[in-house]
């Protein structure tokens, strides 16, 4: 899903660096079986704000197939195979459960946490993830402006949720909160 036009998109992946081949092999995957994901041009973004962070211990919410805790065990399998096949099985720890049930026995601290699940959970997943970040750690979500539904004030479920979880986000005491409008929308904010 996109908020942006089309050529513009067109543009942005013209000038984009050039994937591996793994990476193209998982959006092809993605794109053939209907699987979101977060795309090359929001995963350079990520890397990057993980790069200038310094993020050492990320938290992934939601991994679709190790692009990205799921609950998917299909997913779930499909991921681990990926992740092997970069060979990154020893960096990764992939969680296979519900983000919800999972979130209250982590008890470590990350440097950076990324959500990109359903919907419905993104505002609990927040409230529980907050105290797992470190101060100056990045928080970031995808979907954020949800197809542009959040600013027209869209009734759906998702919708509603999405614009809950943009409002309590934003409104965080000690968290800097921008949505970037890159794709569907990424929701970047800083604990201070």
């Amino acid at each position: 899903m996109s908020i942006t036009y089309d050529y513009i998109d067109d543009y942005l992946y013209r000038i984009a660096a050039p994937r591996d081949q793994l990476l193209e092999k998982m959006e092809e995957y993605a794109d053939s079986h209907a699987i979101p994901i977060i795309g090359p041009l929001v995963g350079r973004l990520l890397y990057n704000l993980a790069k200038a962070s310094q993020s050492k211990k990320i938290l992934e919410i939601g991994t679709a197939i190790g692009y990205s805790v799921d609950l998917d065990p299909e997913r779930v399998r499909i991921a681990k195979k990926n992740i092997s096949e970069a060979g990154l099985e020893s960096t990764v720890k992939v969680i296979e459960g519900n983000a919800l049930k999972v979130l209250p026995t982590l008890k470590e601290e990350f440097d950076m946490i990324f959500l990109d699940s359903d919907k419905d959970v993104y505002p609990d997943a927040f409230k529980m993830s907050v105290p797992m970040l470190r101060k100056g750690g990045l928080f970031v979500a995808d979907n954020a402006l949800w197809g542009g539904d959040v600013a027209k004030g869209g009734k759906s479920k998702d919708t509603q949720s999405m614009i809950k979880f943009n409002r309590l986000v934003s409104e965080f005491p000690g968290m800097s909160t921008v949505i970037v409008p890159l794709r569907d929308g990424v929701l970047v904010s800083l604990k201070e």
